[in-house]
């Protein structure tokens, strides 16, 4: 994904469709499942950034078995995404029962269209901005995806989730409002089996999107997750995991990427020379890297300049 441009939002984005008649042709991702815990399903993306290669399968999704069918926790980047879960839902979890969108980011909810004659839901400040930014995700993802993203639908959730205890289906979860890698994340427990359902507050094995990052804020929303010592973790991105290694490597990530960024500042660098210097040698070897240490800098290296740079003129 690359920068927003906010330009001109179109009336009518939230329905937007990309009208592609040479590119028609479905493609096909033959997504596989797994069972990670009982009546909990995930679908592992590739720990890479969006290419016209991956066809934007990039990005964790998982699924609850309910009596009413299944709970989709993410849709993926395009219509084929959702459909390709909307058909597993169907052959074998009985059913689709709602989506929910653990945040803004398209590769989480850009195959909603498929899902969408169930209840979507997510946080309020969430699907407020899917609305807001809906057409500069869709133009950015077409010119980085193609073909891929013909026929999808950028259909932002319809209905809110609130903190606290709720069922679906027979099944208990803990709603779990935070912020940090966006101004509103969702995590999901679920009690039956103690996995948590972390969004993008958790990466593993690949390198953490900052794009909408606050560091301190994330560092926090971290903390809290780590104390609700669940017996494993769906990642936004990377390996399902049972030890807490996830919460521990965003962390130290977020720590050594923070002060790489500020002390780039400090030593009066541009933000070239940052990006040149590359990501922390530790985290080098990520998935995603460096394409995420030089977005982090073009997207975040104001920030630390405004602190390390004098105001001219100023007091």
């Amino acid at each position: 994904m690359t920068a927003l441009t906010r330009r001109g939002l179109l009336a009518g984005a939230a329905a937007l469709v990309l009208p592609l008649p040479t590119f028609a042709q479905a493609r096909k991702y033959d997504l596989q499942p797994f069972e990670i815990a009982d009546g909990v399903w995930m679908i592992e993306g590739r720990r890479e950034v969006f290419t016209r290669e991956n066809g934007g399968d990039i990005v964790n999704v998982a699924l609850l078995a309910t009596e009413a069918g299944a709970l989709v926790f993410d849709s993926g980047s395009t219509a084929a995404m959702g459909a390709e879960i909307r058909a597993f839902a169907d052959q074998r979890l009985g059913g689709l029962a709602a989506t929910i969108n653990t945040h803004h980011h398209p590769d989480h909810w850009f195959g909603n269209a498929p899902l969408a004659d169930r209840p979507v839901l997510a946080l309020a400040a969430t699907a407020a901005t899917c609305r807001e930014y809906a057409q500069d995700y869709a133009e950015t993802l077409y010119s980085i995806l193609g073909s891929w993203i013909s026929a999808t639908k950028a259909v932002p959730a319809t209905g809110s989730v609130e903190a606290g205890a709720r069922a679906f289906g027979g099944r208990a979860l803990r709603m779990i409002p935070l912020a940090g890698h966006t101004a509103a994340d969702l995590a999901i427990m679920d009690e039956a089996t103690g996995v948590l359902i972390a969004g993008d507050l958790v990466f593993l094995d690949r390198a953490p999107s900052l794009p909408d990052a606050d560091f301190a804020t994330w560092l926090a929303a971290l903390d809290q997750l780590e104390g609700l010592g669940a017996a494993g973790v769906v990642p936004g991105h990377g390996p399902f995991h049972r030890a807490g290694e996830g919460i521990a490597q965003t962390r130290a990530y977020l720590r050594a990427t923070r002060d790489r960024l500020a002390m780039a500042a400090d030593l009066g660098l541009t933000a070239i020379e940052a990006m040149a210097a590359g990501p922390v040698p530790e985290f080098a070897g990520l998935g995603a890297n460096p394409e995420e240490y030089l977005r982090s800098v073009v997207r975040r290296f104001g920030d630390h300049e405004t602190g390390a740079l004098p105001v001219v003129g100023g007091a």
